[in-house]
């Protein structure tokens, strides 16, 4: 299959390209450590088991680890399984330029794509990583944001596209190979925003893995399929709300997405469209000592794409309250933190004070040049009457404004208490130390796959 097009030249470059920069594998390495912690305290979710029968009972057995869970697979079913626990909690990273869940889909895929084979070395299990991570990036730049404002849900369909590339990175595609399994895992591409609050929002990082997986190996076994699926009529970017502009390649290689925007790394296990007004609202209680009982009401002015991912304004689910913003917030004010035990079904339908709720708004704004980076303005009235506004430009854990290694502990911690692993640990911290050095990475992470690792 022979093409001048765009993404013939994107997966040329995808085939070859090095990706061994130490800051690059470095950061690969900190996503494959928050994905497992992620994966390990979803996999005894509710929608994980679901799909964990429903992918027993067709998809067969296999080499593939279901990672704490103690059974094996085959590579699409573990993919399947494995990304739906990465993203069960929406504690998974977040990746602007494809307006992702990046991670969640990489991470289980690559890891199922090398069962069965060769032992796969860390570094090139980083490398693939990093490759399918600047795809993604690259095809995101095309369709957004028209194609996120339309209402698809990028994870599940850019981050089929990308994870493909990494799996065909991983098995060692040349770039023939390369573009037909992107191809393919466009063709298999699909999920709208609808399921965000739902039980089944997770199984879209889970299908998009499964894509990826099963793109890799049916182009590997010689399946063709047209090279420009992007910009081409009936393309990806025609088909599902993209904008004409080229794709960007004459700085492949030389400017990483990895570098310049990074991963946003969470620290609250629910949406990210609420973070950057929990940060706000944290600077607000830091400055003024101010805690629920002072709150007559909160306004919050956010992008109104954003603000309709936290539509859940009274959540009676634990999903519904991942997408809410007055939930976590009221939560945050009440405790001073969120973490994943504020998220049961006992906790939400236990709220003392559901007039709290009602309190704390969201007030959408047509999106401006800043775009979903635009800061967001919060209005606190106090019972007492006095009037705070806090601007809120960042979310902490992106690449300007990173996690501390204390944030960081604490959320590995937390994944591991929800996952009733904390005295795995040790465990935990060794296997990923080891990671990207690994001669054999799935033997590396071996001990993460038990079935008992209490």
């Amino acid at each position: 299959m022979q093409s001048d097009s765009s993404v013939a030249r994107l997966a040329a470059w995808a085939a070859t390209a090095d990706a061994s920069d130490p800051a690059l594998t470095g950061s690969a390495a900190a996503a494959f450590a928050d994905t497992l912690a992620c994966i390990l305290a979803g996999r005894a979710d509710s929608a994980t088991q679901a799909v964990l029968k429903g992918a027993e009972a067709t998809h067969g057995t296999g080499p593939a680890a279901l990672w704490g869970l103690g059974t094996t697979l085959s590579p699409a079913g573990a993919a399947l399984v494995t990304g739906t626990a990465a993203h069960a909690l929406d504690y998974d990273d977040n990746f602007a330029p494809a307006m992702s869940h990046a991670s969640a889909v990489l991470v289980p895929a690559l890891l199922a794509m090398a069962a069965g084979r060769p032992a796969i070395k860390g570094d090139d299990l980083m490398q693939a990583y990093v490759i399918g991570l600047e795809v993604q990036a690259r095809i995101g730049a095309v369709m957004h944001p028209q194609h996120y404002g339309a209402g698809w849900h990028s994870t599940a369909t850019l981050g089929a596209i990308g994870a493909a590339a990494a799996c065909a990175r991983l098995t060692g595609a040349d770039a023939d190979v390369m573009a037909r399994t992107m191809s393919l895992a466009f063709s298999q591409s699909s999920g709208s925003k609808l399921q965000f609050g739902a039980e089944a929002k997770p199984t879209h990082a889970g299908f998009a893995a499964r894509a990826a997986v099963t793109a890799a190996a049916l182009a590997e076994a010689g399946l063709g399929a047209k090279a420009e699926f992007v910009s081409a009529p009936w393309g990806l970017a025609a088909l599902f709300a993209g904008t004409e502009r080229e794709m960007t390649l004459d700085d492949l290689g030389t400017s990483w997405a990895l570098l310049t925007d990074g991963m946003m790394v969470k620290r609250f296990p629910c949406c990210a469209a609420s973070h950057r007004a929990l940060d706000g609202v944290e600077a607000l209680m830091q400055t003024h000592g101010i805690g629920l009982s002072d709150i007559d009401q909160i306004e919050v002015e956010m992008p109104e794409v954003l603000a309709r991912n936290l539509r859940y304004d009274a959540p009676e689910s634990t999903s519904e309250a991942r997408f809410s913003l007055a939930y976590p917030v009221m939560r945050l004010l009440e405790e001073g933190s969120v973490s994943l035990f504020h998220f049961t079904s006992e906790a939400v339908a236990t709220v003392a004070d559901r007039t709290a709720l009602a309190r704390i708004r969201r007030k959408p704004q047509q999106m401006g040049p800043e775009g979903i980076d635009a800061a967001y303005a919060i209005e606190v009235t106090l019972t007492d009457g006095r009037r705070l506004r806090h601007d809120q430009a960042f979310i902490v854990g992106t690449i300007r404004h990173p996690l501390t290694v204390t944030q960081l502990d604490m959320k590995i911690a937390d994944c591991l208490a929800w996952g009733g692993l904390s005295r795995r640990k040790a465990d935990f911290s060794s296997a990923m130390d080891a990671l990207p050095a690994a001669a054999d990475v799935l033997a590396c992470l071996s001990p993460l796959a038990e079935g008992s690792l209490k």
